[in-house]
């Protein structure tokens, strides 16, 4: 088989691999920001030139000239894995073979952008991974095929992005080699059931934990900011800022103190009053900084 490749990330190096294995011919496209450096994932342009695979970056994947040149290539396949681009109507009509999505969410839920985060901020119980075809709408086109798995009370979202790309690729192995009898199953996603999260509905740079929440809503919050090594939910004592790193199921008895005040200390966990309960979660100090010591009657801001 002859296919286009697009994306970035673990997931799409592992599909890239896959198909290698396979003796199948790729194309690889990268996101414009791979710099071909390993990091706390691998680079996915990096793994197609050691690969031996073509591989291009291209300013614009819709530019028409471009699009010509995909069409010439003749694949049977173009799948898309965490790329950065929105493909357009051309693209998808005129490149001549099936356009595939592989997106982190149970679609028609979590369109859009960080469906791993708002996965845990809605309070879903099960996350998972879907094949669609493409549309320029984005996330929007008929269903292929779907896995699914458990979200726990406690996972942050490094955990459940992680069990993501493994569905992910599981799907897609699972999946190979898209025969047609695969591609005619077409589910139409049901738009009353969908959501979309833009870019920037979700603000990553605002960290701070606000204690004033009440517990159930601020234990997602967390969860979902918990991203190590890309970020961490911050909170700050005596001047001092600390992260959190984990965060326990919450604790809905009410707690006779202002919100942010050290409840009890046991062991590296931390109970913390909030708006309404309390919270365990265990903190830590930044890269070089000196481990806070905390006690009871300390107040977190």
């Amino acid at each position: 088989m002859k296919w286009i490749l697009c994306g970035k990330s673990d997931s799409a190096v592992e599909c890239l691999r896959y198909l290698v294995a396979q003796g199948d011919t790729v194309w690889a496209i990268g996101n414009k920001n791979d710099d071909g450096v390993d990091g706390w994932q691998r680079s996915f342009t990096r793994a197609a030139r050691e690969l031996g695979v073509r591989c291009q970056q291209p300013p614009s994947i819709n530019d028409p000239a471009f699009i010509d040149e995909l069409r010439d290539f003749g694949a049977d396949a173009f799948l898309s894995v965490q790329f950065d681009q929105i493909l357009r109507d051309r693209l998808i009509d005129f490149v001549g073979c099936p356009c595939i999505n592989l997106h982190f969410a149970l679609l028609p839920r979590h369109r859009g952008v960080a469906p791993i985060a708002w996965a845990i901020l809605e309070g879903d119980e099960v996350g998972g991974v879907t094949l669609h075809h493409m549309v320029e709408d984005i996330d929007a086109g008929d269903i292929v095929a779907q896995a699914r798995f458990p979200i726990g009370i406690e996972d942050c979202a490094r955990d459940v992005y992680e069990a993501a790309g493994r569905a992910a690729v599981d799907l897609f192995r699972s999946s190979y080699p898209f025969a047609s009898s695969l591609l005619e199953q077409r589910l139409p996603q049901d738009a009353g059931a969908a959501c979309y999260h833009r870019e920037g509905a979700l603000d990553f740079s605002m960290r701070r934990i606000d204690w004033t929440l009440p517990a159930p809503q601020l234990q997602r919050w967390i969860r979902a900011m918990i991203f190590p090594p890309l970020q961490l939910p911050e909170t700050t004592v005596a001047g001092c800022t600390i992260y959190a790193t984990h965060v326990a199921a919450p604790g809905l008895e009410p707690a006779d103190a202002a919100p942010g005040t050290v409840l009890g200390v046991r062991g590296d966990l931390i109970e913390v009053a909030t708006g309404r309960g309390r919270l365990h979660l265990r903190l830590g100090p930044g890269a070089g900084a000196a481990d806070p010591s905390l006690t009871v009657g300390d107040v977190l801001e």
